[in-house]
């Protein structure tokens, strides 16, 4: 039987209406990764608009056994953003691929 490992991507710009500055935009961000790695046992990192002080494109990536507990973990991830001091302004990519779709490699060995 072959494992169904999975990788999943989000990838969300977020809005801080509130931010009058780079430190701002800090706090809440750097609260948002803690919990994302904490809570979520997912990567976060910051990969767009580092220069504007009320924008920035977050990106969160996970691993899980199976595409299925993959794609709920993103759904709850998602959630999580939404209600927060910062506006999700929208979700650029959401996607789940297993490990065999992504390289070509036998995982019955």
């Amino acid at each position: 039987m072959k494992p169904d490992a999975a990788l999943g991507v989000l990838l969300v710009e977020l809005h801080f209406p509130g931010s009058r500055s780079l430190k701002d935009k800090r706090q809440p961000l750097a609260s948002l990764r803690d919990v994302v790695q904490r809570r979520f046992r997912a990567s976060f990192s910051e990969v767009g608009h580092h220069d504007r002080w009320q924008r920035s494109l977050v990106l969160v990536a996970i691993a899980a056994p199976s595409s299925t507990q993959a794609g709920e973990r993103l759904e709850e991830i998602e959630r999580y953003l939404h209600g927060r001091e910062y506006e999700v302004s929208r979700t650029v990519l959401r996607t789940v691929d297993t490990l065999e779709s992504l390289w070509d490699i036998d995982c019955s060995a």
